[in-house]
């Protein structure tokens, strides 16, 4: 599994803002000396969202949820550098942002288990030749099973058929997660009170139909 491919910071973004988020004290990158562990990750009702994107779904979970905690995990700066503004305008403190990437942050979470991992649209590399690039693999699923137990929720979604077939096929091959065949697609959706992301918007605009999977440990 590759550790990251691609731009991390947004063309044209202003330095100040970017030198502003990563002095924020919900900000987690490398060079800062955090304890995540005696911080959030301490927390029983802790959250990952991997590839947050514009914050969606992760700024309306942590503002119901004040009792949990919540980790976003997405290399691209640009979503981190919207979403800091809301957390400050609206003063929320259950949320914490990395720009690490998922194998980068893991050194700092293995052994942890989340109550809840959403993995919303991740990049589907539609090329071939690009299919090595992809978050989910069976690398990945090894290190997914080092972070949740029966009591997980993964929730994965995607827009790319091909994809969606990989990732029922890896999670099948891998044996430690069970699908859900009572909770999928929109019903999901609405129970987990998942926001529109800009991708969601993006493959219903193209006429895209979305798949919304549910994966448990299995016992």
């Amino acid at each position: 599994m590759i550790n990251f491919y691609g731009r991390k910071v947004p063309r044209g973004a202003d330095k100040k803002e970017i030198k502003k988020l990563f002095n924020s004290t919900f900000f987690f990158h490398k060079d800062r000396k955090i304890d995540l562990r005696r911080g959030f990750l301490s927390c029983s009702k802790l959250n990952l969202e991997m590839g947050f994107g514009s914050g969606e779904t992760l700024i309306h979970s942590a503002q119901k949820k004040s009792e949990e905690f919540f980790i976003g995990c997405d290399p691209y700066l640009k979503g981190s550098l919207l979403l800091s503004k809301k957390i400050e305008a609206m003063n929320i403190k259950n949320i914490i942002l990395t720009n690490l990437s998922f194998l980068e942050l893991f050194d700092y979470i293995k052994n942890t288990c989340f109550k809840k991992i959403l993995i919303l649209f991740p990049d589907p590399w539609p090329k071939k030749r690009h299919f090595k690039r992809r978050l989910i693999n069976k690398n990945f699923l090894t290190l997914l099973n080092q972070i949740s137990d029966q009591e997980t929720d993964i929730i994965v979604s995607t827009d790319n058929t091909d994809y969606q077939n990989k990732i029922l096929y890896l999670f099948n091959l891998d044996k430690n997660f069970l699908l859900s065949s009572e909770l999928f697609g929109k019903k999901l959706f609405n129970y987990f009170e998942l926001r529109e992301t800009k991708y969601y918007k993006k493959a219903k605009k193209n006429r895209n139909k979305s798949y919304f999977f549910l994966f448990k440990k299995r016992n």
